[in-house]
């Protein structure tokens, strides 16, 4: 909301209790320009409106196909409208698909105990090989753990694959939003 101060933002999620968390959220910080609504992202069309700015992270990535995610919000874009994407990148998540493969073959269920367990093995140096875990604030929060490694649903894209995905959805690409480094 405080990102755009002068506009009116609508909302979605699928999640009722992510859509609560952000209600807390809006009341603690006296936002007042905010709609929330539930609503799967294939039927944003539903809100018969089109908008300037979109801005869309965490979800094409998790979807069954991410094509048609994005092909939705672009119907509902003005034709001079923003596009911002929060995709999983291939070469930035490779420590990542080591660790998929390890809780995969090690039958690691998605369950309270098993990612402590899988998480404290790694802090207590048991697992070597994904000792870069532990840079991702993500590992240290139980939900966002769950999400970084054991999330039953990933695509991960490369620069061809974006390349790709921009020009035949007829997009026009203004760049990467990267964090800034650490010095």
């Amino acid at each position: 909301g405080k990102r755009y101060k002068n506009a009116q933002i609508t909302a979605i999620d699928l999640s009722l209790s992510s859509l609560s968390y952000a209600q807390k959220k809006i009341n603690e910080l006296r936002i007042h320009n905010v709609e929330l609504i539930q609503m799967d992202i294939l039927e944003v069309n539903l809100l018969e409106k089109k908008f300037d700015v979109i801005e869309c992270s965490g979800v094409l990535h998790h979807m069954k196909d991410p094509t048609k995610g994005l092909k939705a919000l672009i119907k509902v874009l003005k034709k001079d409208g923003f596009l911002k994407l929060g995709l999983y990148s291939e070469l930035a998540r490779k420590d990542i698909v080591i660790a998929r493969k390890y809780i995969a073959s090690k039958n690691i269920k998605f369950n309270i105990n098993d990612i402590q367990k899988f998480r404290d093995n790694i802090i207590s140096g048991n697992l070597t090989e994904l000792r870069s875990l532990i840079e991702s604030d993500d590992f240290y929060n139980l939900s966002s753990c769950r999400d970084l490694c054991f999330h039953f649903q990933e695509h991960r894209f490369t620069i061809k694959q974006l390349e790709k995905m921009i020009n035949s959805n007829g997009l026009k690409f203004h760049g990467f939003l990267l964090p800034n480094p650490i010095t």
